[in-house]
């Protein structure tokens, strides 16, 4: 009975140490294929443009191919008021920051209540916070010549990042009137946007293009360019293989009639602004997502 007893006992020693050594074992075999990843999407890049001069440090672009080229326009409220931070409102030529809308408790006589600026869709700053470009990226006045049609082709280019098929491009938009927008990526990571408005030079795959049709919200409403904040996905597709590069959206704009003033009055350049206002387009909080 006694020596059963060590038998078993030894036995148990001996199982101990083989569960033991196949412990060690597992434990030192590569077994990273069969880890389980994290399937979440993963933010590479986001943007808010609460403050264009931060988005323009960390490296987005404007890059301006349009024909004939614009230049700043300064849009006077009314009689200025000095005291007022709102009092003057400018049309850059590029993409910039979004203007503040005309303060209506300063200026309780603003003879055009349709040039008030949207807020944006979202900011941690102000209502200002998107970026945004109208048909001042171009030369759209008709003054002198009549004839003359000027085209719109004004980029915003990310910072260059990773990309990858799959990967997500989420933003939001909006126009109150007739505008295009396309989302492009380059896969060499410049900043070749073409040489003019007929190319785009190392941005070759096109992701979306908003109203290539050019409808208008008041005789085609479900095709036009929405007048409020939209959101919209583009997927990156067509890659060989992950690269380094930079994503482009094109505000897009071809044989465009040019605006004149009233032509009841001449001078009154009120008109002009009206038009160039209702074309204003903005861009806010743009995300990259991809498993990584």
């Amino acid at each position: 009975m006694r020596i059963r007893i060590m038998q078993n006992k030894n036995l148990g020693y001996l199982y101990a140490f083989a569960a033991l050594l196949f412990l060690m074992v597992q434990a030192c075999k590569d077994d990273s294929g069969l880890t389980v990843k994290n399937h979440l999407p993963t933010p590479t890049l986001t943007e808010s443009f609460d403050n264009y001069q931060d988005a323009y440090a960390k490296g987005w672009r404007a890059i301006n191919k349009s024909n004939p080229p614009g230049r700043k326009w300064f849009d006077v409220a009314e009689t200025p008021d000095f005291g007022s931070v709102n009092y003057l409102v400018t049309y850059f030529p590029d993409w910039n920051q979004a203007q503040f809308s005309l303060d209506r408790a300063q200026f309780p006589n603003a003879p055009y209540p349709n040039r008030l600026w949207m807020p944006a869709y979202r900011s941690q700053q102000a209502s200002n916070g998107y970026v945004a470009a109208s048909i001042a990226s171009a030369s759209p006045i008709g003054i002198g010549r009549p004839s003359v049609f000027f085209d719109v082709s004004n980029w915003l280019v990310s910072p260059v990042t990773s990309l990858q098929n799959g990967d997500k491009i989420v933003f939001y938009t909006f126009s109150k009137g007739l505008s295009r927008l396309q989302l492009w990526l380059n896969l060499t990571g410049s900043l070749n946007a073409g040489s003019d408005i007929s190319n785009t030079g190392d941005f070759t795959i096109k992701l979306l293009d908003i109203n290539p049709s050019y409808a208008k919200a008041e005789n085609n409403p479900a095709n036009a360019f929405p007048t409020e904040w939209t959101r919209f996905e583009g997927e990156v597709k067509g890659l060989q293989a992950p690269v380094v590069g930079r994503f482009g959206f094109r505000y897009y704009m071809q044989d465009q009639s040019p605006i004149r003033p009233s032509q009841a009055n001449p001078n009154n350049f009120d008109t002009l602004y009206t038009q160039i206002h209702k074309s204003v387009i903005g861009i806010d909080e743009v995300t990259l997502t991809g498993i990584r």
